[in-house]
């Protein structure tokens, strides 16, 4: 869609929030490959001429669906180093959960869409960056391991959380303290 027809356009808030939580809805349950402009509309409601004006194909409006839930990450202030460790637990536990899904995960584990693939692990990079400045910053505090592999700590952080998903089980607060109690060792300075 050229810019000059987007500006013909009228939008409506409520128009776009039906359309991508439609669409998220269906990325979270489905896949990437379940999204198109015809299952959007059906399950949104909203006439595929619509979306069509505001998205000039699938990969265009699925990736205008991924950009509004991709915030920058508030990581809390003043938390202990173990209750930092904590708070990644629970945040990929709830971004996977609520915002990617099942879904999504099966789909970039077997790169059935690539374009969608290399999109999705973009916005992982892009939002896990200030939870590994946090842990750089703390090992260089000596509150953490000071040789502490923040890339591979990450892996094992979000890692975890697929793994549980995968196979069914919760990833409750309950789990997210066990995990952590058997993690800290490896962590703790």
């Amino acid at each position: 869609m050229s810019q000059a027809s987007a500006a013909r356009a009228p939008r409506h808030p409520e128009v776009d929030e039906r359309i991508f939580t439609a669409a998220l809805d269906i990325l979270r349950h489905r896949g990437p490959l379940a999204v198109s402009v015809e299952s959007v509309a059906a399950a949104s409601g909203v006439a595929k001429t619509t979306i069509y004006r505001r998205y000039e194909n699938r990969e265009s409006l699925l990736t205008a669906a991924i950009v509004t839930t991709a915030s920058t990450v508030e990581f809390p202030t003043g938390l202990s180093a173990r209750d930092s460790v904590r708070w990644v637990l629970r945040h990929a536990r709830d971004t996977i959960e609520n915002v990617v899904g099942r879904g999504t995960i099966a789909a970039v584990m077997m790169n059935e869409d690539p374009q969608f693939t290399e999109l999705l692990l973009g916005m992982i990079r892009n939002s896990t960056r200030p939870l590994r400045a946090d842990l750089r910053e703390r090992a260089l505090a000596g509150e953490i391991r000071p040789d502490l592999d923040v890339e591979l700590a990450m892996s094992i952080l979000l890692g975890v959380v697929v793994a549980e998903l995968i196979r069914g089980r919760s990833t409750d607060d309950e789990w997210v303290d066990s995990v952590l109690a058997l993690l800290w060792p490896a962590f703790a300075a």
